[in-house]
């Protein structure tokens, strides 16, 4: 009889042991859930003001905004500009041999061409 009443006690150890690891199991699941959920929200986040500030800095956007404001922008003079050497000396590459594609600054280079073309345009009239 006192195996037996042994085996019991241990066998109910045993499964409230079980029952304890399992319960814990689906609280870690609800808590990996809910950071999931809450990732996926900033994620959400994060695109929609991305999104929004390339529309905010969008050149029509802006220029829309100083002609409200009535602002005029010009191209900077000589003496207002300073031009920076290239630490690693000046690279001796023509466009020939460099893609204007492969290039890593080829956004830049379209958006300063743009730029200096909007002030040459709104610089006529």
């Amino acid at each position: 009889m006192r195996r037996f009443a042994a085996f019991i006690v241990c066998l109910t150890l045993a499964g409230l042991a079980y029952v304890t690891a399992e319960v814990e199991a689906v609280k870690i699941g609800y808590t990996i859930r809910k950071q999931d959920e809450a990732k996926v929200q900033a994620l959400d986040r994060l695109r929609a003001l991305k999104y929004n500030i390339a529309r905010l800095e969008a050149p029509h956007n802006l220029e829309r905004r100083l002609l409200a404001q009535r602002i005029q922008l010009e191209s900077p003079r000589q003496w207002q500009t300073l031009v920076m050497a290239d630490p690693a000396g000046i690279r001796k590459h023509s466009l020939a041999q460099e893609s204007l594609f492969q290039s890593p600054h080829f956004l830049g280079r379209l958006f300063v061409g743009t730029a200096q073309a909007e002030a040459k345009e709104s610089g006529r009239s």
